[in-house]
């Protein structure tokens, strides 16, 4: 069946009349590369999404992170509504099931001593950057270009930053990504390029009387999936503990998605803070924030304010018990991340065949191909600006929604599977990624 829009657009007609720009977040609509309008769901199972105009996807959009398990995993549903029969939907009081739910958290990922829930992963960042002001002392924030911590006014900063304006490389200007963001808040922000050690360390040693926290994406999953270089984290983590800087890793993409313990168990790093959101609830919003007890427990003792009506309900909690039980079982990891990597080779075997420079970052649980060779793969976000500038990866994003291929729009997004996922998904994945070649070509 040919692919179709019709319907998707007249809705997006419609959805103008009501809501501001005709959607609900500015990552749907057609600023964002979803063109020519954005795609409206009917439903989805599984590995699979149809949309209101009859397409059917293999999705990798996977709600942008939180479907792990896929759509609509039958466990965490099951566990869902019988909670709400049973219990309710909330009580703003306490339960049990939010001590079962952060006891899993805990195991899981050893650096959370304790922790408390949230609703976002914006939220999240919020609480963690003033928990560690409170224990510190100190003001400022250091920040890494390219990074993305959630829209408050406080961190929502050189996200993507025009290079024009950005200044020079060693001493970056703080860029605000929004209007309405007071300049003021400039002076609470250190901003540097990431994957720098040297510059790192000499910021933080000359600054270390003012710096509070290092907040970082420990991969970089909103440029692309760039990694780590060898010994950066560490690095950075023996640099912040050495001038008594909290260490905050935003783990809000990578939490549960590249490892049960997330990024800081793959690269075997011990943050000071840990913000989570995302996968660690099956698709049911759910955040939190935890980390060493001597810095968590400020909020036991009253000294920094920690409050939500909707922190912790039995609904989120019961869904992040049952999606935790299921991403311990043995091998789910190895297999998601296996069948990643095979389907990551098989674009760029594909991308080079056509004639194009191709390579992939990131992890075979959330990766990215980039039209570009390896030599050249950017380890920044000024280093990915021209590559990002000449990308054809527009057209193979055309090429792939048009052969049932769900994948988020821009060249420095990222391919997100789930446990869903099948080799036949693959296969099907790559034949159209050919057809879609073929045609750019």
């Amino acid at each position: 069946m040919a692919y179709r829009t019709e319907r998707s657009q007249a809705l997006f007609l419609d959805a103008q009349k009501y809501l501001a720009g005709g959607v609900g977040s500015g990552t749907r609509a057609p600023s964002s590369g979803w063109v020519p309008s954005p795609v409206y769901v009917e439903r989805g199972q599984g590995s699979h999404l149809w949309d209101t105009d009859e397409n059917e996807y293999v999705d990798y959009l996977m709600g942008g992170g939180p479907l792990i398990l896929g759509h609509r995993p039958q466990p965490v549903i099951d566990r869902v509504c019988q909670t709400l029969q049973e219990r309710g939907s909330m009580f703003s009081l306490a339960h049990d099931l939010e001590i079962e739910a952060s006891r899993k958290i805990c195991e899981c990922i050893p650096s959370i001593e304790k922790m408390r829930f949230d609703n976002s992963g914006t939220s999240a960042v919020q609480r963690a950057i003033r928990l560690a002001r409170a224990f510190t002392g100190k003001t400022k924030v250091v920040r890494f270009e390219g990074h993305y911590h959630g829209w408050s006014d406080q961190i929502h900063w050189s996200n993507r930053p025009p290079l024009e304006a950005a200044g020079r490389r060693n001493a970056p200007r703080p860029i605000p990504n929004s209007n309405g963001i007071p300049e003021v808040l400039a002076e609470t922000l250190v901003v540097l390029p990431w994957n720098d050690v040297d510059l790192l360390e000499k910021t933080l040693r000359a600054h270390k009387d003012e710096i509070a926290c290092v907040i970082t994406e420990p991969i970089l999953g909103n440029t692309g999936g760039i990694l780590p270089q060898p010994g950066y984290l560490q690095a950075m983590r023996a640099i912040t503990a050495e001038n008594d800087i909290v260490l905050i890793f935003d783990e809000v993409l990578t939490g549960f998605r590249v490892a049960l313990g997330g990024a800081q168990a793959l690269y075997g790093i011990t943050p000071d803070l840990t913000t989570l959101a995302k996968a660690m609830a099956g698709g049911f919003p759910a955040a939190a924030v935890g980390g060493k007890a001597e810095i968590m427990d400020l909020i036991a003792r009253g000294e920094v304010m920690y409050g939500g009506t909707y922190n912790s309900n039995p609904i989120v909690t019961s869904a992040v018990i049952t999606t935790l039980e299921m991403l311990r079982q043995p091998g789910v990891y190895e297999r998601m991340n296996s069948l990643g990597e095979r389907l990551a080779n098989g674009l760029v075997d594909r991308m080079r065949s056509a004639g194009f420079p191709a390579c992939w970052t990131g992890v075979g649980a959330m990766f990215q191909p980039w039209f570009c060779e390896p030599e050249q793969m950017p380890g920044d976000y000024r280093a990915a600006v021209p590559i990002l500038k000449s990308s054809p990866f527009p057209a193979f994003w055309k090429g792939l929604m048009s052969s049932g291929v769900l994948v988020q729009p821009r060249q420095d997004n990222l391919f997100l599977l789930s446990t869903a996922h099948t080799a036949a998904d693959v296969e099907f994945t790559l034949a159209a990624a050919e057809r879609a070649l073929a045609a750019m070509r």
